[in-house]
C-alpha cells in the first residue's frame, strides 16, 4: 500500500487496536483516535489518505466528525464501520460522500476491500468535491427525490440535461 496513512476513529480501544494491527500488516500507516474530537484534531494535524470512522463516538457523533473532516478535506475517502443502524444516519453519510458504510461486526476482508476500493476510486483522486449545505423548500427536495433518491445524483442529472442543450 506504499505507506498510505489511515486514520481510525473508533471508541472501542480493542477494536481500534485490531484495525491498527490488520492495517499495519497490509502496509498502511495508522493513527488512532478514540473520540470524534480527537479524530478531528489528528486529521487537522497530520491529515490522512483515508479514514475509517465509527458513528457512535463520545463527545462528537460520527456525523459531526465526518462533517468537520469534510470541511477540511472534501475528497478524503471515508469508510464507515458502525453498529448504527438508523437509515437517517446512513443517508447523511451518503450525502457527505462516504465511500462505504459497513455494519458491525464487519468482516476483516470487507473492511480491507472497502478501503482498497475507496483509495483507488478515481472520483476521490481526479474529481474535486465541495461539500455544501443547502436549505431548500420541501417541494424542491420532493422534486429532486422524484428524479433520483440520491439528491446529489438528481442534481447531476439536471446538470447533464442542461449542458446537453
Amino acid at each position: 500500500m506504499g505507506g498510505r496513512r489511515v486514520l481510525v476513529i473508533e471508541d472501542q480501544e480493542d477494536l481500534a487496536a485490531l484495525y491498527e494491527s490488520a492495517l499495519g500488516r497490509e502496509g498502511y500507516e495508522v493513527s488512532k483516535a478514540y473520540t470524534g474530537e480527537e479524530g478531528v484534531a489528528l486529521f487537522e494535524d497530520r491529515g490522512a489518505d483515508a479514514v475509517i470512522l465509527d458513528m457512535t463516538l463520545p463527545e462528537m457523533h460520527g456525523v459531526q466528525t465526518l462533517q468537520t473532516i469534510r470541511n477540511m478535506n472534501a475528497n478524503v475517502p471515508v469508510v464507515v464501520v458502525t453498529g448504527e443502524t438508523a437509515d437517517e444516519i446512513r443517508q447523511q453519510c451518503e450525502r457527505l460522500g462516504v465511500q462505504q458504510y459497513l455494519s458491525k461486526p464487519a468482516d476483516y476482508r470487507d473492511i480491507m476491500e472497502a478501503l482498497g476500493r475507496a483509495l483507488s476510486d478515481p472520483k476521490t483522486t481526479t474529481e474535486e468535491y465541495q461539500v455544501i449545505t443547502l436549505r431548500l423548500p420541501s417541494r424542491i427536495v420532493k422534486c429532486l427525490m422524484g428524479l433520483h433518491e440520491n439528491i446529489e445524483r438528481a442534481v447531476e442529472l439536471i446538470c447533464e440535461e442542461k449542458f446537453k442543450s
